[in-house]
């Protein structure tokens, strides 16, 4: 049925369209909750933002099954650590598993013009006194997803970066990166705020439980917020220039 939003107040789970009944335009997904949900993997606060349906900024999901999957060593798995959402690394640090590593203060608000969830997700960290407050929302009216961030810092030890994880086919621009998605869907543009430097990880994909979906790569933007204590993105979709897809040679 595609409802316009769903909000899933026990696992703290909010998603997003631009209209019901459709999944063209953007959309929106963020969580709050805990880091030891079943299957848990270490994302409070991290978001995936669509187009047309497709994953742009995305959860890379779950790798093939091993023994170190439902063991000790789950959390050196790429794929289980906040650093590879859309999460902050705060000084270095990234998110904990365990239960009382948990979202906080949290507030969705589900209006005809926006929906949004807001949390502080600090105490996700094993750092003292952290409060990191996120609002990640859909404003239909504008056609943007806007993600925001202000914390209590800035910290001068480690380096403390926005991750954002992304499929498809990226390119830079005068201020920010253009992603062509995966399956034809239109491109869009992600912004940042202007004296924030980017750097970029490409991770190649090896495993078909992965590669099958996303194609040969993700490619994850850091945006290095050291000397701040804000932040914002924004989403939007480039409907000048339709998709082509992201094909084996653009990859």
């Amino acid at each position: 049925p595609l409802p316009r939003d769903v909000w899933l107040p026990s696992t703290q789970v909010l998603l997003a369209r631009e209209r019901a009944g459709s999944a063209a335009g953007l959309g929106l997904v963020v969580k709050g909750g805990h880091n030891a949900e079943h299957h848990n993997h270490n994302d409070v606060g991290s978001f995936i933002v669509t187009s047309d349906g497709v994953p742009v900024i995305v959860d890379a999901g779950r790798p093939t099954y091993t023994k170190a999957t439902f063991g000790p060593d789950r959390y050196s798995i790429w794929t289980m650590q906040s650093s590879w959402h859309n999460t902050p690394t705060v000084a270095g640090v990234d998110q904990s598993p365990g239960r009382e590593f948990a979202a906080s203060d949290v507030e969705a608000s589900v209006t005809d013009a926006v929906s949004s969830l807001s949390l502080d997700l600090g105490a996700a960290y094993a750092l003292d006194g952290l409060t990191w407050r996120r609002t990640a929302a859909l404003d239909r009216a504008e056609r943007v997803v806007r993600v925001s961030d202000a914390w209590n810092g800035p910290f001068s030890d480690s380096p403390t970066t926005l991750n954002l994880v992304v499929a498809g086919t990226v390119s830079a621009g005068d201020d920010g990166i253009r992603v062509v998605p995966l399956d034809g869907a239109t491109p869009v543009v992600i912004r940042w705020a202007a004296g924030i430097r980017s750097a970029h990880t490409v991770r190649l994909l090896d495993d078909p439980m992965l590669s099958d979906v996303w194609g040969e790569r993700l490619t994850r933007i850091e945006l290095d917020v050291s000397a701040h204590d804000r932040a914002w993105i924004t989403v939007e979709r480039d409907d000048a220039t339709p998709g082509t897809g992201d094909s084996e040679d653009d990859r």
